[in-house]
């Protein structure tokens, strides 16, 4: 994306600074942002006046590269790079066996098991936040378009992705420390956001986006609850998901997006 991305950015990232400096506690601590991309969508000075220091990852090198070298030297010695780090694990020359060969349930397990063993072994974690910046859709995206509508195990893959992501920010974060979910739920190509009464109120907005079924699959945050709720892994562990209040964003392609956050802590 062009630089001057960075202004049309601006309200959707004080959103996403904002819900990460509340989500810190007590002495400066270290931050996570996974799928950080090329920044745009958060204030790197801003948060180091609250954490001590800040790692980001992402596949994309050049992004992160850039993101990066636009900051002061102050900022910059504070901040860490991993890169390229694949956050799904699913790889495209995994991805074009998959679609010669639909894998089995036990073969899509052991990947995401693999997965999140590999990138908490690349990763200098524990951490005492850590973000998924609108990552999940973006993966989920591109599992769509490379195994394609008809595929026969999409959808097992594709929750098989989300409980791989949330395990891995799971396992990055600090007992203690907070996850924070941020998602794109939905644009203005699926809904009629741009149509939206000015008085409207998003949390309701938000519920019917749900109830009509109208949100990106890895979005759904019905879904995300009840994961939370139910995997082995998080069950009596963390802490019921806090649903931030949602705000909209005029982003990429004239799109408008309805953005939503989650925020959870984990106690053991």
């Amino acid at each position: 994306m062009p630089d001057n991305d960075w202004d049309l950015y601006a309200g959707h990232r004080a959103h996403v600074t904002d819900a990460i400096v509340k989500s810190a506690s007590g002495a400066a601590g270290r931050l996570c942002i996974l799928g950080a991309g090329r920044c745009n969508d958060v204030d790197l000075e801003r948060l180091l006046r609250t954490f001590s220091e800040i790692h980001l990852v992402d596949i994309d090198k050049a992004a992160l590269t850039h993101a990066v070298a636009r900051q002061d030297p102050a900022t910059r010695a504070r901040v860490h790079l991993h890169v390229p780090l694949d956050l799904s694990g699913l790889t495209e020359k995994r991805l074009k066996k998959w679609q010669r060969s639909p894998p089995s349930l036990e073969d899509v397990e052991a990947v995401a098991m693999s997965t999140i063993e590999s990138i908490a072994a690349a990763l200098p974690g524990p951490f005492d936040v850590v973000v998924s910046a609108c990552v999940l859709t973006q993966m989920s995206f591109g599992l769509r378009e490379m195994l394609g509508d008809q595929h026969p195990m999409l959808g097992p893959i594709r929750l098989s992705l989300m409980v791989t992501h949330l395990s891995t920010m799971f396992e990055l974060t600090a007992v203690g420390g907070t996850p924070l979910f941020v998602s794109d739920l939905v644009s203005s190509n699926f809904y009629p956001l741009e149509e939206l009464p000015h008085e409207r109120n998003l949390l309701d907005v938000m519920s019917d986006i749900v109830e009509t079924g109208a949100y990106y699959f890895a979005a759904n945050p019905n879904l995300i609850r009840e994961l939370l709720r139910r995997d082995e892994l998080f069950c009596d562990r963390v802490t019921e998901p806090e649903l931030l209040d949602p705000w909209l964003w005029t982003g990429p392609f004239d799109r408008i997006y309805l953005v939503y956050a989650f925020r959870f802590q984990r106690y053991a």
